[in-house]
């Protein structure tokens, strides 16, 4: 599903983010992405993504090299790759329906399906009846799962999260991580970035460990 081959990622101003990263993500596996803060774990979902490239090595999106996947090729690619993030990065002037809609329209789904995939995917989140609310009336838990709706709403092959429950207190966090959970048994590729290690633990799943932008044993 996902796999890098000795990735590496420098910056302009000489900071390694990554060094030498190598991983593989099999079709329908849930992983945890853990590490102290700073340890590379952004770095490496926002090469995923080709929201970032890589200063060495390659990356493998299914049977598609993304290393150097052109400009023109990325939203494609991202209607593939769902993204959660910790800060929701939600638009508040506009409804939760409107919030997960946009993922649709500019994936430019047919509009006459638009409203059934939305009311679908925010049912499947338990947030039946709130399409016609602001993301501000709801509550911390509630609009990380308007985040997850947003990044669902395609149907995608993977499922990335960025530190997805740093804001919630434990039993939001654990809601949160079992709905990851059961995606992932579902069939979905889900790969979770945290530095805290209380959900891999009580999930019993993989870690991949990062420490100092290197694989850790």
């Amino acid at each position: 599903m996902l796999r890098l081959d000795r990735v590496s990622k420098r910056y302009a101003q000489g900071h390694t983010a990554l060094q030498g990263i190598s991983l593989e993500l099999e079709p329908g596996s849930m992983h945890f992405l853990t590490g102290h803060s700073g340890a590379g774990k952004s770095t490496l979902l926002k090469l995923a993504t080709a929201m970032e490239r890589p200063s060495g090595g390659r990356i493998f999106f299914g049977d598609q090299e993304i290393t150097r996947i052109p400009r023109r090729r990325v939203p494609h690619l991202r209607r593939a790759i769902g993204t959660v993030f910790q800060d929701h990065k939600l638009l508040y002037d506009r409804t939760v329906h409107e919030n997960v809609a946009l993922a649709l329209r500019v994936a430019n789904f047919p509009r006459n399906r638009i409203h059934g995939r939305v009311q679908a995917v925010l049912t499947k989140v338990g947030l039946e009846g709130h399409q016609n609310k602001l993301p501000i009336t709801l509550s911390g838990g509630e609009q990380q799962r308007v985040a997850i709706a947003r990044a669902l709403v395609n149907k995608p092959d993977l499922l990335l999260a960025d530190e997805p429950t740093g804001n919630l207190d434990q039993e939001l966090a654990d809601e949160i991580m079992d709905l990851f959970y059961e995606f992932h048994q579902f069939g979905m590729t889900v790969l979770v970035a945290t530095h805290d290690l209380t959900q891999p633990n009580r999930l019993d799943l993989p870690q991949i460990r990062l420490q100092q932008g290197q694989m850790a044993a």
